[in-house]
């Protein structure tokens, strides 16, 4: 039975934003009447704005896109566009066209992202114009993007001249190397240590077009073979037919594991060939008793969205999942503090769908979207599921991050960041939080694979030891930032980064009754988490190397991986 308050989240969240939507469309497709021009005009008449962009003229890429009778008669150019704080009165010219220089994009893409048409009025003062700059930056095709001004045909009316410097866009955005602890084998519960490794490229710009595609991959190994593997397939598309709007495709698969519990006990069994059938290998964590969910999870999804400023824009998407489980236990109990209790695996068995509407928000007011000394970033997201559009799953997924970043008078940098986030309702296990979302101390979770079967570290000695997924995170952090190395050519430079910040990860119905065998201040599941290493910006991407999660392989740090507080403590003495 669907839950009132998720049909009414639901409905508010899809009426909202077809009223949201109607609107830009409207915005889009009326066009207002200009201004009367402030600016002195010459004595010859002016033709009407539709004129002038009728006298557009769209070259191949790598050409410029200028307006005939503007370029003509058009005078060299003019100083660059920098905004004068010292006249009294603002300066307003007309737009006569956009004139773009230096690009293989083509032109008439960049030209999108000037929100002044031919025939309007502008003021050079405007905060707008050098949030073209920004947009443009924003979109990883350009290298360096410059403003200045050319005098046009006639008295008054200019040509905006923007020129870039094209980057390489068909980057690496995803590479992950690393070590992750798997079983052994099917005779025993201790671990070994196995390597995972995924890529992933974009190209940004496909064809000098504007849209995107990019493919992902990603792998990690057991003793029999391959464990898990993920596949993720995208297209975007920023300015639908130039409408404003964006286009989002997606397509992904997953074969992945996710193990509950701590010591646990399990009832599960190979599963019996059919009459006929050979007989499969049976998997190793399967034959090793483990509390293991063996599935396929496959997913396409749709999306769009819209600038609603310079720096701020929302977007929506829908995404249909089915998620087919091959193993998983008849029945598990787990240690919880001083009980033994049931195992929620929180999944049906056999197929189920997961169908979810997705409205977000993201801010970005970033100085630079690789290596940033100065601004801000901040996203809101919900997802809402229900029985109403097809989901076996009804529940709703919020998050919120934010991170400042401060420029030091010594010229390093601070940067502060905040996240939370909740789930409500029946949400399938991998829409939870995990331990390798919130600590840099655990490989980070690699197209929704959680390639790592420990817990947090537990530095703290907290209640968190008992925590697997769960519907409610926090996390709070700095980072201190140096700039290494700033020039020219493949590497366009590189900083050096240290952060450390604290994380919690609960269920709410453990904070309002705490585990049994915790005390005082130990009964918050709270932990440390920190990081140090280098971040690059290249031709081929950005890279960022972190070596505090191989650093907690270490004999130190896994030996208090997984214990309880108490033994924790008792340990922290022993070492001491």
């Amino acid at each position: 039975m669907v839950r009132p308050w998720v049909r009414s989240v639901a409905c508010i969240a899809i009426v909202g934003s077809a009223i949201v939507a109607s609107g830009f469309a409207r915005a889009q497709t009326t066009p207002s009447e200009p201004p009367p021009v402030t600016a002195q005009p010459d004595a010859s008449p002016q033709p009407p704005p539709a004129a002038i962009v009728e006298s557009e003229v769209l070259e191949p890429p790598g050409t410029d896109v200028e307006f005939p009778d503007a370029t003509e008669t058009a005078e060299p150019l003019e100083a660059p566009l920098v905004p004068d704080t010292h006249v009294a009165a603002p300066i307003r010219y007309v737009l006569e066209g956009v004139r773009v220089r230096g690009n293989k994009t083509r032109g008439d893409v960049i030209a999108h992202y000037v929100p002044i048409q031919p025939g309007e009025q502008f003021d050079v003062d405007d905060p707008s114009i050098e949030l073209i700059r920004w947009r443009l930056l924003g979109t990883g095709w350009f290298e360096d993007v410059k403003l200045s001004l050319a005098r046009g045909s006639r008295r008054g009316w200019v040509i905006l001249v923007i020129d870039v410097r094209e980057r390489n866009t068909l980057v690496i955005d995803r590479l992950v190397l690393g070590l992750s602890s798997v079983v052994k084998n099917s005779q025993t519960h201790s671990d070994v240590v196995r390597p995972y490794a995924g890529l992933g490229l974009t190209e940004n710009n496909l064809f000098g077009l504007g849209t995107g595609a990019r493919g992902a991959g990603v792998m990690s190994l057991h003793a029999d073979g391959v464990a898990q593997y993920g596949l993720d397939f995208g297209y975007y598309d920023p300015m639908l037919r130039g409408t404003g709007f964006s286009l989002t495709a997606r397509v992904f698969h997953n074969y992945a594991r996710e193990f509950f519990g701590r010591n646990p006990l399990v009832a599960i069994e190979c599963r019996a060939p059919l009459p006929g059938e050979e007989p499969e290998e049976c998997d190793p964590d399967v034959e090793g008793k483990r509390a293991v969910v063996i599935y396929h999870r496959t997913g396409f999804g749709l999306g769009t969205g819209h600038d609603i400023s310079g720096q701020l824009r929302y977007t929506l998407d829908w995404l249909g999942e089915i998620v087919s489980v091959s193993d998983k236990p008849s029945f598990a109990s787990t240690q919880r503090g001083r009980d033994i209790v049931p195992i929620d695996f929180r999944i049906e068995d056999g197929t189920s769908f997961v169908s979810s509407l997705r409205i977000g928000f993201v801010f970005d007011r970033r100085d630079h979207p690789a290596l940033t000394t100065r601004g801000t970033a901040a996203s809101f997201s919900a997802r809402l599921a229900s029985a109403l559009i097809g989901s076996s799953y009804d529940f709703a997924r919020f998050e919120a991050s934010v991170r400042h970043w401060i420029p030091l008078p010594w010229h390093h940098v601070v940067s502060l960041g905040l996240f939370a986030g909740t789930v409500f309702g029946n949400a399938p296990f991998f829409y939870d939080f995990y331990a390798a979302d919130l600590s840099d101390l655990l490989p980070s979770r690699v197209l929704e694979l959680n390639l790592d079967r420990r817990r947090t570290l537990n530095l703290l000695g907290t209640s968190i030891v008992e925590m697997d997924m769960e519907d409610l995170a926090a996390r709070v952090d700095f980072e201190y930032q140096v700039e290494v190395y700033r020039g020219p050519g493949v590497i366009h430079g590189v900083d050096a980064y240290a952060g450390l910040g604290v994380f919690l990860l609960a269920s709410r119905a453990d904070l309002r009754v705490a585990i049994s065998g915790y005390e005082g201040w130990a009964r918050f599941p709270i932990d440390l988490t920190f990081d140090i290493g280098l971040q690059a910006d290249t031709e081929l991407g950005v890279f960022r190397l972190g070596f505090s999660s191989q650093a907690a392989f270490s004999r130190t740090f896994r030996r208090w991986n997984g214990v309880s507080a108490a033994e924790y403590r008792r340990r922290l003495r022993t070492t001491q």
